[in-house]
């Protein structure tokens, strides 16, 4: 099936476009200092985590088949200003493998850790996935979640540009590195679960929602919907959309800016601080 306009497939286009969706680096953990990370259970799976810095509680949620990594560019800097839970999502980098992904299950997960940890007044930072995970749990927690950061997130797969729907669509273990599967190997509790984590991963990707258009109205929380206008995967016309569907939204276009908006610190942390300390 053709999804490029009337191009023909081009696998090494969409391994290209691949690599820059997962914004992967090989070394998944963060080597600051150190700092070790921790486990804590949530819904009868063990979640990895590492908390830098003091103030008041900022979660990062990364993206997709990505770890804490994504975010060793802007962990430093924000770090002077909150407390960081850096959290590997349920599957990915050093948490545990659970029975199936979706992104509502993993914000149930993200939930749990809130509670479990007895946070309040919680900021979010999410990145494509975790920006989605984020909205869910603003969604769950109102009154737990002030403020997140929407970072390259969609509300569906029919939302991506049409590269990228494909994309999505052709994923396979085929078009990673060899590195990748064997880094998840080292690093995951459940070094065996790598080819089920693939699958379990696209079938995610691929349905049909993600985020619930009818919640977007409710979300009480105050949210910054952060996009590249050269993402090459979501139009900045669903950005906006999303905007304007959220009641208490601010828009922050970024120019010549791909879909891995955290490879930019010296661009996106002066933004990020300003939204998330303001009043």
């Amino acid at each position: 099936m053709n999804y490029t306009k009337g191009k023909p497939y081009n696998p090494g286009l969409f391994i290209v476009l691949l690599l820059f969706f997962l914004n992967l680096s090989i070394g998944q953990e963060i080597k600051l200092g150190t700092k070790k990370g921790n486990y804590v259970e949530i819904n009868n799976a063990k979640l990895y985590y590492e908390m830098y810095g003091d103030g008041s509680p900022l979660i990062l949620l990364h993206g997709g088949l990505g770890s804490i990594s994504n975010f060793k560019a802007v962990i430093p800097e924000l770090s002077k200003h909150f407390k960081i839970f850096a959290v590997d999502s349920p599957g990915h980098g050093k948490s545990e493998q659970i029975d199936s992904l979706s992104y509502q299950i993993i914000a149930d997960h993200i939930a749990g850790f809130i509670d479990k940890m007895h946070l309040s007044d919680v900021k979010i930072v999410g990145y494509s996935d975790g920006a989605i995970i984020g909205l869910l749990v603003s969604n769950l927690k109102p009154e737990r979640v002030s403020k997140l950061i929407f970072g390259a997130g969609a509300l569906g797969p029919g939302n991506s540009k049409p590269e990228g729907l494909a994309m999505l669509k052709n994923f396979s273990a085929e078009m990673l590195p060899p590195e990748w599967e064997k880094n998840y190997r080292q690093i995951s509790p459940n070094p065996d679960y790598w080819d089920q984590f693939i699958v379990d991963s696209k079938n995610m990707w691929l349905q049909e929602v993600w985020i619930p258009r009818e919640i977007l109205p409710e979300i009480q929380s105050k949210v910054l919907v952060m996009f590249g206008d050269r993402d090459p995967f979501i139009p900045l016309e669903h950005a906006i959309e999303i905007y304007k569907l959220l009641p208490n939204s601010e828009l922050c276009v970024l120019p010549d800016i791909p879909h891995e908006l955290f490879n930019f610190p010296d661009i996106t942390n002066p933004l990020m601080i300003n939204f998330l300390v303001k009043d």
